[in-house]
């Protein structure tokens, strides 16, 4: 915070009070103040406009002509907003107080009873009959299980140290570089909804040093971290309370098996109320063709299942 005061110099007291402010009230010169500070490209800062205030820059950003507003409304950049780096070379950091490293078993809120240890071996074993990608995680985004429906979704992705899809699904959608090669239309369909279930649970388990620690992180790209600050709140104003809940939102992916390509998915909840009050969160990704493409041709088992117990 204190960098990006002195690149617009001004004190940090008054970027406080910049962070204060709503975003729908930010000035056109304030954001064209904040998209220099960053050094973001067009196509960034155009998303930090769309974002913060609904609408196009009305003048070129870096010396090239703004673009033209289709009469349908802005068009959102086919490009990352978010980068898969930092955009310009920044004063060394003192070592995090939690380094973000791979939780050892001890610190995984692992069930310590035996009757839930049983219970969610079990349901893995159901998770795994279903051919849809299915992925069980705790509270903090720490994936539990997932099925190899979802291990085929995200078998391109290559390694990284914290932010696996069978890792921390949280940590994989905010800063996987190749998350967006799946997650179609990542930063809105997927960034930003993450975004605001991470805020809810920050409120809910402010003492959690796990999620303390990714909220760290998000501060230190400065681009995601304006993102949160300054254009969440503007989205969650737009999109309602709902847009905290991921259940029956549909969102675009590219599924690696070329029968599915682009295609659609439908998110779905289905956490039975015995995992439920213990802080999991069962999601499967219902996968759709998109209009106007032909119907792929997908072999369909018999139906493993046809309801989950609640209890």
């Amino acid at each position: 915070m204190a960098e990006v005061a002195a690149r617009l110099d001004i004190s940090t007291r008054t970027y406080d009070a910049w962070e204060c402010t709503p975003s729908e009230d930010w000035t056109e010169e304030r954001l064209y103040a904040l998209v220099k500070a960053l050094e973001m490209t067009d196509q960034q800062g155009g998303w930090l406009f769309r974002l913060a205030v609904d609408r196009e820059p009305p003048r070129p950003l870096n010396g090239t002509p703004a673009r033209a507003v289709s009469p349908m409304g802005p068009a959102r950049p086919s490009g990352p907003a978010f980068p898969s780096g930092q955009m310009f070379q920044r004063a060394p950091l003192p070592p995090p107080v939690r380094p973000p490293e791979p939780l050892a078993a001890s610190e995984r809120l692992i069930p310590q009873d035996p009757g839930t240890q049983a219970y969610l071996r079990d349901y893995a074993t159901m998770m795994d009959a279903v051919p849809l990608p299915s992925v069980l995680f705790d509270r903090r985004w720490d994936v539990t299980h997932v099925n190899p429906a979802f291990q085929a979704l995200f078998r391109g992705m290559g390694d990284h140290p914290t932010a696996m899809p069978d890792q921390n699904f949280l940590r994989f959608v905010l800063f996987h570089p190749d998350a967006g090669s799946v997650l179609g239309d990542r930063e809105t369909s997927w960034c930003l909804p993450l975004l605001a279930q991470l805020e809810s649970a920050l409120e809910r388990y402010e003492d959690d040093g796990v999620l303390q620690a990714i909220r760290g992180e998000i501060a230190d790209d400065p681009i995601m971290d304006a993102a949160y600050r300054c254009g969440l709140p503007h989205w969650m104003r737009v999109a309602g309370a709902a847009a905290v809940h991921h259940d029956g939102a549909v969102r675009p992916l590219y599924h690696p098996d070329p029968q599915w390509g682009h295609a659609d998915c439908r998110i779905v909840d289905e956490t039975p109320a015995t995992l439920q009050d213990r802080g999991y969160t069962r999601m499967t990704l219902v996968l759709r063709e998109r209009r106007g493409t032909p119907t792929p041709k997908v072999r369909r088992g018999k139906p493993h299942l046809r309801a989950v117990s609640s209890g």
